[in-house]
């Protein structure tokens, strides 16, 4: 195996992802498949991969990224299964005494769908997670300065 490049593993000792609760999602989408496949990723793809972090990138860019790393299960909404992970990773681990219980966690859940979902399907689609964080600086959250 060619030995230039980074793994994966290396790029989640980043600082910036190493104690990052979302940090095992953002290396499956940051990696590229080629890493997800245990190769190497090039300089150049490592850059490539990053650039979504530029305080320069822009937002639409950034909030595309957000929703697809929200999306764990790929299926292009976020629903309840997702926000469920989204807010496990978000929130102190079980077991310690700062966790919050399951009941917790899904209330928060089923809140954040009955105000967000509009149409009902209990998901929220694109647009309607755009509508959600319109007006917050959410996007400007997602910049590593390096």
């Amino acid at each position: 195996m060619d030995r230039k490049g980074l793994t994966p593993e290396q790029l989640g000792k980043l600082p910036q992802l190493q104690f990052n609760q979302l940090r095992d999602r953002l290396l499956t989408l940051l990696a590229s498949e080629k890493a997800n496949k245990g190769q190497r990723i090039s300089f150049k793809e490592f850059c490539i991969s990053l650039s979504v972090f530029a305080p320069e990138a822009r937002r639409d860019t950034k909030l595309k990224f957000a929703f697809k790393a929200f999306d764990v299960d790929g299926d292009g909404q976020l629903g309840r299964s997702d926000m469920l992970e989204l807010v496990r990773c978000m929130t102190p681990p079980g077991g310690t005494p700062q966790a919050l219980k399951q009941t917790v966690l899904e209330a928060i859940v089923d809140k954040t769908l009955e105000e967000a979902d509009q149409d009902g399907d209990g998901a929220l689609s694109y647009d309607e997670f755009l509508k959600t964080v319109q007006g917050s600086d959410f996007h400007a959250k997602l910049s590593i300065d390096l």
